[in-house]
């Protein structure tokens, strides 16, 4: 069925959480409360109506709200960025022959703007600057985009243009009496609802989720053409994921290539796409064996990555094992050619500070403790926690006050923190290529070396483990705390894996699993039972030596 789908514009394609506290600083609003407000909308995203609630505390506030809302709205609308996702939404929509609509409560003028900005010029300008408004199919038509000066008058337009779906972040504009009947109903962002009428939900892969299904092929061809359109395009397919990404296999006239669809940043804000994009390039640069980066896109949140032929590695085998080794080996290499921070953060979760695991493990468990799962509780409560007080007691006694120390950054190396075999291909030739760089950063090479040992992906024997872990002591040889620190957080470690394997249980977790394996759909329960059983077992580990 094809829809005709409107959208409203300000809080709903525009997001202006950076932009409202960074125009009340300018317009010299610093009282000490509010000076305290900005600080923390920095930090937390403070949104639009909490800062609105402190100003108008303000003498005049009213006056002030006004004034900077204004300029928000016009002078400053360059502030303002794109929520998460909306332009895959627009790219879903319109790959399936929908129409969208721009429909707007929007004066001409904003209060108190010396500068007279046109806010609906300066609303289109932002459009077209965001590439979202444009000549292309892919892109919403400039005369589909329509202003009103009253609430009455954009539900009017919204009767007019016979809309089968509106999406809107005020639930009283969805909610007032004359909004048209067949038009459905969904509020977009963080407010709530109590219409039956209406669907609340918090991002725009969910409203394109609800409205056209799964992210299918076509749409992947559909970017991958926007992306890329001197490849010529000419066929998608997906393939099963294992992580937390959509793959698809993508054919083009210069052969294969890979499109990976990160999970959504609405529901997870790690930049997992920027992060292995600049890990791939920096790997290339270093002569490393991994997939070639083709082009990335910010917008859309996706990237298009050299399609590798091969059979997956063998664990089992110490000569794939001696390649992943001798990987990490010139990656150490090049990591000690660059200083600690340029270009790379932290990895994803790294453990500069031995007391970071403990801190992990404990934020894991205080949302595993938050689900209504009568044997997940009895495993968290009568055998993870009792594991893990004994456990952290004999780490701080055999690391002393190194426990809570930052790792001098010379020990510090590069990670791609999801780092093994069940992240390489053999090639027919027989070499690794590797891939999977979304957590990349510095960290400390005891948990690259632990995790490598413990990943239920890689599944190593004790032998294998031994094997790896001599590797790894000669490699990280100029380190004299490496195998001391080894021995003490292995355990810990073990007891982080163990609450890893139960992310099926997290609703903040499943999602990501969902998005890259479509299968599980079916069972989520079978798949929660099943990653209880290994946790156990993993959980046996906190009570080996390694060394």
């Amino acid at each position: 069925m094809i829809l005709r789908i409107g959208l409203d514009f300000d809080n709903t394609i525009a997001n202006y959480d950076q932009a409202f506290p960074e125009v009340a600083r300018i317009l010299g609003y610093e009282t000490n409360e509010l000076n305290a407000t900005l600080n923390t909308t920095l930090n937390t995203r403070l949104n639009k109506r909490e800062l609105k609630t402190k100003l108008l505390k303000q003498p005049d506030g009213d006056t002030a709200w006004q004034k900077v809302q204004g300029l928000v709205y016009g002078k400053f609308i360059d502030l303002a960025s794109l929520y998460p996702g909306v332009y895959e939404f627009v790219l879903r929509a319109l790959a399936s022959s929908n129409e969208i609509f721009i429909v707007s409560h929007k004066t001409e003028l904003g209060h108190f703007d010396e500068s007279r900005t046109s806010l609906r010029q300066a609303a289109t300008t932002w459009l077209t600057n965001q590439k979202l408004v444009g000549d292309s199919d892919s892109k919403i038509k400039l005369q589909n985009i329509y202003y009103a000066e009253t609430r009455d008058e954009k539900i009017d337009r919204i009767i007019e243009l016979k809309l089968d779906v509106f999406i809107d972040d005020l639930d009283e504009v969805l909610s007032d009496k004359s909004f048209p009947k067949n038009t459905r109903k969904i509020l977009f962002g963080s407010s709530t609802t109590t219409s039956q009428e209406i669907s609340a939900m918090q991002s725009w892969r969910e409203v394109g989720d609800e409205l056209f299904g799964e992210i299918d092929a076509s749409v992947i061809l559909a970017g991958a053409k926007y992306i890329c359109p001197e490849l010529n395009c000419s066929s998608a397919q997906r393939v099963e994921g294992r992580g937390n990404s959509k793959i698809f296999r993508v054919e083009t006239s210069q052969g294969s290539i890979a499109l990976k669809v990160y999970p959504d940043l609405a529901v997870d804000n790690r930049l997992r796409r920027n992060a292995e994009w600049q890990a791939l390039k920096f790997l290339q640069q270093n002569k490393l064996r991994v997939p070639k980066p083709v082009q990335t896109d910010s917008e859309l949140n996706w990237s298009l990555i050299e399609w590798i032929d091969g059979s997956p590695a063998d664990a089992q085998n110490q000569a794939h094992l001696g390649q992943a080794a001798s990987f990490l080996q010139r990656l150490n290499q090049a990591s000690r050619e660059i200083t600690s921070g340029s270009v790379f953060g932290p990895a994803t979760e790294a453990c500069l500070n031995p007391s970071f695991v403990e801190t992990q493990i404990n934020n894991r468990l205080a949302a595993l403790k938050s689900v209504e799962d009568s044997a997940l509780r009895e495993f968290v409560d009568n055998v993870v926690s009792p594991t893990l007080a004994r456990t952290i007691e004999a780490t701080r006694r055999s690391m002393v006050d190194e426990y809570d120390v930052i790792l001098d950054q010379k020990f510090w190396t590069l990670s791609p923190s999801d780092f093994g075999l069940h992240n390489a291909i053999a090639t027919p030739q027989g070499d690794l290529v590797f891939f999977d760089f979304e957590y990349f950063g510095w960290d400390d090479p005891v948990k690259l070396t632990a995790d490598v040992c413990l990943h239920p992906g890689m599944s190593l024997d004790e032998n294998a483990q031994h094997y790896w872990i001599s590797e790894a002591k000669k490699l990280f040889a100029d380190d004299p705390n490496f195998g001391i620190r080894l021995n003490a957080l292995y355990p810990l470690y073990a007891i982080r894996w163990a609450l890893i394997m139960l992310n099926e249980y997290r609703t903040d977790k499943i999602k990501n699993r969902l998005n890259a394996q479509s299968r599980m759909q079916s069972d989520i329960r079978g798949a929660q039972l099943k990653q209880l059983e290994k946790a156990k077992l993993m959980l046996k580990n906190a009570d080996r030596t390694v060394l």
